[in-house]
């Protein structure tokens, strides 16, 4: 790098240095304050004896800091733990801030060279890589892509979100002040203002408790996930639909956003998401899609409002079109005493007048809404719930969000007839948030294990006298029996059954999915997921018990179509681990060629859902296998689906970390094979992702343009996934099997074959003591008690590695694979294997993507500080040897990693990001080692019941303050 751009990034990070810098100073002098000076002290003796370590590791200096740390009382290590965790959201914060203000630079000083990843930058890359004048049939492309777009991120509740609400509010108006402070005009006092008013939300953050002392509910999580959607996500989405229309008209005139495209949606699993989670019962799942709704409602009530206020244009310079006044009159004739109203305020205001009766419906809806929540505020049993006779409809209340954009259009078509353009761009705006948000916010997606469906339909039949039961039969004959259930008209349940209390809830639950589209919104629900498919009957099994609620009938053949507005409900199969994506290809192809399913699905629109999951097939057979299969699953899969002329949508159960299938969302989508994009993809968004990607406004924003970005490039043919020759792919999928056989026995070796390797699990990371951070309502294990690694769920299992700094789901058994791939062959060809890997690196993006991914997690490891916890461990033995056989395996991946990136250290490619984690570094080490001290106090045998507590409430703040600085939990 020349040292004039050197300087040029040295100066774009100064303003981070001094926010960080400001911080800091601040969170000191509370400390001093509030803390005391003996905190204080102690602080900065731990800080900089960790300091002295990175730069110059020493036994010594280790000796002195161990000794230190073991002779602090447990209240003075709570105090030193939580200066740094404060230290570290505060970080976050300025972080957070400081890419706010790259992204303003960038759209300031650089017009012509738009950020990368950005929607300007992609548009203007695929123009320019054209003839002077696009060529017809490109455009064509690109407005199907556009035309059929469909990116719906999806916001689960799964614990690995360590901060409180209440922490994240005040970390927004931290951020809010820095923005503030960016202005160099401002006067010295009001910059002085302003730094008390940051000084005082730093001591407001201090003086907060970090960790919840009470369970966390699942509507607890419905809440914290609305937050994101009442803050920023209703706001981004016109914005980028605005920036969508507007790059497109530059780049490609005659290219569109068409009237009431919804590209961008929204879905959600909190309170539907019950696979393993006993709290979410079908009245948890009715009233969170009753409080979508609600917030749906009270933001279109605030916006229509507003508009009410600025749209005073009057009959006499801007007239209303005649479809308008039409509009008014029937509006009149529904609210008789409205009107009354209406005409007395604005008489000569048909805007105004039309808002107003728009508001009253709204009104109305909210209404109805409250009335469905009575009877959970009655403690209404769920059967109730399900059974009970139907609300009639409130008057005049809107029944979908398609009669309120209706009602919106005919407002802005009017004023675009006056040439009122300004006025018009104002309700296209809240008429593109109708069109992505409706009336139920976001799609709610069902998730249950197949399990329970199984164990139903084995109950219902053995009441029916069938022998055997469902659940003594083999695939063929269940087969046989739930293709002949779906084409009977016959019920299956009689309506005064009984059965278990699993098989009524797994029961009411399809209940409730139907009177939820008849009640709410015939949008409310998304698809129904079934965990753990693993044949076709499990996808069919839901389907018939869907039928017994009134859902998805009308489909007795192939020749059969649905009737219109027949209550439906889309079943996606998830295929979770490595035997399950293997087999997915074949269970797919025998649902489609089962008519009464073909007939399900051309009732969907010739759109069939597939789920494949990352966190599960992860932890199954590594990262490394696991991606691989995925690829492979994903490539197979539409090969079926073309087979039968259906168009296969894919859902991404990605999670935040590089173990769970995370990494940056733009690389990641630009990596997927070519053409299974296809312009339609969900993907989850979990815990951590979920506020780092949407707390603060502009990020929001930049999140979801890089991921529509990113879905427009790679549904093109153009696209980088498209661009590798045919003869090197197939070389390099050749390769990729090879490499992914022993990556998968590698990675099994150490966990499933290894003696005692969950025993060093437990003992050599917090695991046990995560139950304790209260960051979620679905327990760490599927089944209680059971020490097997296939019941423990993927997010304990990373985050746990993630805490003792082992990182190891996003690395174990790469180093094997790739060494001996390449030592396997003759002497004279392993130069040519090694060019080969090079090759695909330079030129694969799903090979450079995932080794990329690799490499950043390997920089974030630490064996330095993974081995004070092997050494604390009560069988020190164990505890040798496995840390021994895992650091050998890291640093055996490190260097193939090297060997095939060409760079000398790790992230050499990625400076800023290197710079981040070695900055970071000394800071959360403190965190470290005082979580190795106190893990061996909290395991001793016998300990007074207080001691015992403020030691695991120190554990915590540790784990949260890890997680903070790592930027990564689970």
């Amino acid at each position: 790098m020349s040292s004039a751009r050197a300087a040029r990034r040295e100066d774009t990070n100064l303003p981070l240095r001094n926010d960080i810098r400001l911080l800091g100073n601040l969170l000191g002098a509370t400390l001093k304050r509030l803390g005391g000076r003996t905190l204080f002290v102690t602080e900065e003796r731990v800080r900089a004896l960790c300091k002295e370590l990175r730069a110059k590791p020493s036994p010594a200096t280790e000796r002195r800091l161990k000794r230190l740390l073991h002779g602090l009382p447990t209240e003075v290590a709570i105090g030193v733990i939580r200066a740094f965790a404060v230290y570290f959201q505060l970080v976050n914060i300025a972080e957070q801030h400081h890419r706010i203000r790259r992204k303003r630079y960038y759209e300031r000083h650089t017009p012509g060279e738009p950020q990368r990843g950005s929607i300007a930058s992609t548009l203007k890359g695929l123009r320019a890589a054209q003839p002077r004048k696009a060529p017809a049939n490109l455009r064509h492309q690109l407005q199907g892509i556009v035309d059929r777009m469909a990116l719906t991120p999806v916001i689960t509740a799964h614990p690995t979100e360590a901060a409180r609400r209440t922490l994240l509010e005040k970390h927004r108006r931290l951020a809010d002040l820095l923005t503030a402070l960016d202005d160099a005009t401002l006067p010295d006092r009001h910059r002085e203002g302003l730094t008390l008013k940051l000084a005082a939300e730093v001591e407001a953050i201090w003086l907060t408790d970090e960790i919840r002392h009470t369970d966390l509910q699942v509507l607890d999580e419905v809440n914290n996930a609305l937050y994101y959607f009442d803050t920023t996500l209703f706001d981004a989405v016109p914005a980028l639909l605005t920036e969508l229309q507007g790059q497109l008209a530059r780049n490609f005139p005659g290219v569109e956003l068409r009237d009431g495209a919804a590209p961008l949606t929204f879905g959600s699993w909190v309170g539907g998401d019950r696979d393993g989670n006993p709290h979410v019962t079908p009245a948890i799942t009715w009233e969170a899609l009753r409080l979508h709704q609600r917030l749906a409602l009270r933001k279109y009530l605030a916006s229509v409002a507003d508009l009410s206020r600025r749209l005073s244009e009057s009959q006499r310079y801007a007239p209303p079109t005649a479809a308008l006044r039409a509009s008014i009159e029937r509006d009149r004739r529904l609210l008789p005493d409205t009107a009354a109203e209406v005409l007395r305020r604005n008489p000569e205001e048909p805007y105004r007048q039309k808002l107003s009766f728009i508001y009253r419906r709204l009104e109305h809806t909210l209404q109805r809404n409250t009335a469905l929540a009575a009877a959970l505020a009655a403690g209404e049993p769920t059967e109730l719930i399900s059974i009970r006779p139907a609300l009639p409809p409130v008057k005049a209340g809107y029944v979908s969000g398609a009669g309120l954009w209706e009602d919106l259009r005919l407002v802005r078509d009017s004023l675009r007839a006056d040439d009122a353009r300004f006025a018009a761009d104002s309700v296209d705006r809240l008429m593109r948030q109708v069109a992505a948000f409706g009336l139920h916010l976001a799609a709610l997606d069902l998730r249950q294990h197949s399990a329970r469906h199984t164990a139903a339909l084995a109950e219902i039949t053995r009441g029916l006298g069938l022998k055997p039961d469902y659940a003594g039969m083999d695939e063929d004959a269940r087969l046989a029996w739930l293709t002949a259930e779906l084409r009977t008209p016959r019920p299956l349940v009689a309506a005064d059954a009984a059965y278990s209390p699993e098989t009524t809830e797994t029961l009411n639950v399809y209940r409730v999915a139907r009177r939820a589209q008849a009640e709410i919104s015939d949008q409310a629900l998304g698809s129904y997921v079934i965990s753990m498919t693993r044949q076709a009957s499990d996808v069919l099994a839901a389907l018939v018990l869907a039928r017994q609620a009134g859902l998805n009938r009308g489909q007795g053949s192939g020749r059969n179509p649905a009737k219109p507005g027949q209550p439906r409900l889309g079943v996606a199969p998830l295929f979770e681990t490595i035997d399950d994506l293997q087999r997915a290809p074949d269970v797919l192809r025998a649902l489609l060629a089962t008519p009464v399913y073909r007939a399900v699905v051309a009732a969907q629109g010739d759109v069939q859902e597939v789920m494949i999951g990352y966190s599960d097939s992860s932890k199954d057979g590594g990262i490394l296998t696991s991606s691989w299969e995925l690829y492979k699953a994903q490539e197979r899969l539409w090969e079926v689906a073309r087979e039968f002329g259906v168009d296969l949508r894919l859902f991404h159960g990605r999670g935040g970390t590089v173990g769970r299938g995370g990494g940056p969302s733009h690389e990641a989508i630009l990596a997927q094979p070519a053409s299974t994009v296809a312009a339609r993809i969900k993907i989850t968004e979990q815990g951590e992702v979920v506020s780092s990607k949407y707390g603060l406004p502009d990020i929001a924003m930049r999140s979801l343009e890089l991921a529509t970005a990113a879905v427009i490039a790679a549904s093109l043919p153009a696209s980088p996934a498209h661009a590798a020759r045919p003869a090197r792919l197939g070389r390099w999928m050749q390769v990729m099997d090879q490499v992914s056989t022993r990556a998968f026995a590698a990675y099994r070796g150490f966990v499933r074959d290894s003696d005692g390797f969950l025993d060093y699990f437990s003992q050599a990371t917090p695991v046990d003591e995560l139950q304790h951070l209260r960051i979620g309502s679905r327990p760490a294990k599927r089944r209680q008690g059971s020490r097997s690694l296939d019941d423990l769920r993927a997010i304990p299992w990373v985050f746990g590695w993630t805490q003792s700094r082992h990182l190891l789901p996003g690395w174990l058994g790469v180093g094997t694979a790739l060494a001996d791939y390449i030592a396997s062959g003759e002497p004279g060809n392993q130069r040519q294997r090694l060019a080969l890997l090079r090759e695909m690196y330079a030129s694969w993006p799903f090979f450079r993507t995932t080794i990329a991914n690799i490499e950043m997690t390997l920089a974030k490891a630490d064996f330095q500080i993974a081995r004070q916890y092997a050494e604390r461990m009560a069988d020190q033995t164990l505890g040798r040897r496995i840390y021994g056989e895992l650091h050998a395996e890291f640093q055996r991946t490190c260097q193939v990693v090297l060997r095939i990136t060409g760079e000398k250290r790790l992230l050499d490619n990625a400076p800023v990001l290197r710079r981040s984690i070695a900055v970071r570094n000394p800071y959360v080490d403190p965190m470290s080692y005082l979580q190795v001290e106190l893990l061996a106090r909290s395991r001793k045998a016998k300990l007074p019941k207080a001691e015992r507590d403020r030691l695991l409430y120190a554990l915590v703040l540790t784990i949260n303050g890890i997680a903070a600085g790592m930027r990564n939990t689970g």
